[in-house]
């Protein structure tokens, strides 16, 4: 038996059905940041929610290896043919030294290829599934008993905030199983101020909210569109940009034009939000639960004063009051209050942007996060047989 040589390079397999949006984010980032410490990476993705972001990341990644395999986001009888499909890639590809799941169908796939595979198996649930408040009693039993009966099949189990971890231990699942390595992006970079706004058709004194994210029930774009609304009627100038897809999409354009403020909204669809940061006066978000959001930290990098709620990483990510207003979630006139008091104050929303930018520091948040996952990785293979192609 030969222990894990440090620096040996080691062969790692990550796996996801949401290759969109943060999720997306993070394999890329993981990716792309292990391959160039000189690993050999492997991604199993579902097209089925693959976003331009991920696409345009695949092209770009040169020397690692994506594996199309069809997963649906609902659970059911339809995951046995995508996890037979990974655990013939895992024979053909590996082996392995790591399979790491993303999110939770991502998660499942992983845990149940590896079985047999010799290799070290983490997860990492990208918020989740029983932190959703909407999820009915039922469905929250049964998730929290896939997720304890998964762990069993797991070596390490990632949260990537304190909140999440926390959560995760109420659902019975070891703490010493978890480790906490938050979400980071790198040094904000891109167009200014002036010529972010230009290229987006808006004029120099428009008072600019953002949104990023997936316009689903998780992200609650309802409640921001209802406390847009009354800043909109008092503020010709406010303009809300939204960027993201999804299944909410259809009623918050409906909402918008009930409520009188859809002349001043424009939705971007799923571009992609870091030439557009620079733009806005004031980053949005209003999620119902998250475990550590990336629009918030990539906004407060880019010198954005943030409003947010009391989910996940936020309070990780900035200092209520500093670099922007933290409230509670599912509280729409609260979040409706903030809104209305930040954007009646430019001066102040100018303020809490650089002191948002300055509480990211110089670090390169995205590598210290993939430095940490490669450690925890070490970690679990140090004393385990070397694996050979």
């Amino acid at each position: 038996m030969s222990d894990l040589r440090p620096g040996r390079p080691m062969r790692i397999l990550h796996i996801l059905e949401a290759a969109s949006t943060g999720v997306a984010r993070h394999v890329l980032d993981l990716a792309d940041g292990m391959s160039r410490a000189g690993h050999s990476i492997a991604v199993i993705y579902s097209p089925l929610r693959e976003d331009d972001l991920f696409r345009n990341g695949r092209a770009r990644l040169k020397d690692v290896r994506f594996h199309s395999v069809e997963m649906r986001r609902a659970p059911g009888p339809w995951d046995l043919a995508p996890t037979l499909q990974a655990r013939r890639l895992v024979a053909q590809g590996g082996p392995y030294d790591v399979i790491h799941g993303h999110s939770s169908k991502g998660g499942m796939i992983a845990r149940l290829a590896g079985i047999g595979s010799g290799s070290a198996v983490v997860y990492t649930p990208h918020a989740i599934s029983t932190q959703d408040p909407t999820l009915g009693g039922a469905k929250r039993l049964v998730y929290g008993a896939g997720e304890r009966m998964l762990a069993w099949l797991t070596d390490r189990i990632v949260a990537v905030s304190s909140a999440e971890c926390e959560h995760i231990v109420t659902l019975g699942i070891p703490r010493e199983k978890l480790v906490v390595i938050p979400n980071g992006v790198a040094p904000a970079t891109g167009p200014t101020r002036q010529a972010a706004r230009a290229a987006l058709g808006l004029p120099e004194d428009a008072l600019v909210i953002g949104f990023v994210g997936r316009l689903s029930p998780q992200k609650a774009i309802d409640v921001l569109i209802a406390a847009f609304a009354p800043v909109a009627r008092a503020n010709p100038k406010a303009r809300l940009l939204v960027i993201g897809e999804g299944e909410e999409g259809a009623a918050a354009r409906q909402q918008a034009e009930s409520l009188g403020c859809a002349p001043q909204v424009t939705w971007l669809g799923a571009v992609d939000a870091l030439p557009r940061y620079p733009a806005f006066d004031l980053f949005a978000q209003p999620s119902r639960y998250e475990g550590f959001s990336y629009a918030v930290l990539e906004a407060a990098s880019h010198g954005v004063a943030v409003l947010t709620t009391d989910v996940g990483g936020s309070r990780e990510a900035i200092a209520d009051g500093v670099g922007g207003l933290i409230v509670p979630p599912d509280a729409p006139e609260a979040f409706a209050k903030a809104l209305a008091s930040l954007t009646g104050d430019p001066s102040r929303l100018a303020a809490m942007g650089r002191a948002a930018r300055e509480s990211m520091g110089a670090v390169d948040g995205r590598q210290r996060m993939v430095d940490a996952t490669l450690a925890v990785y070490g970690g679990l293979l140090a004393g385990r047989p070397e694996v050979r192609k």
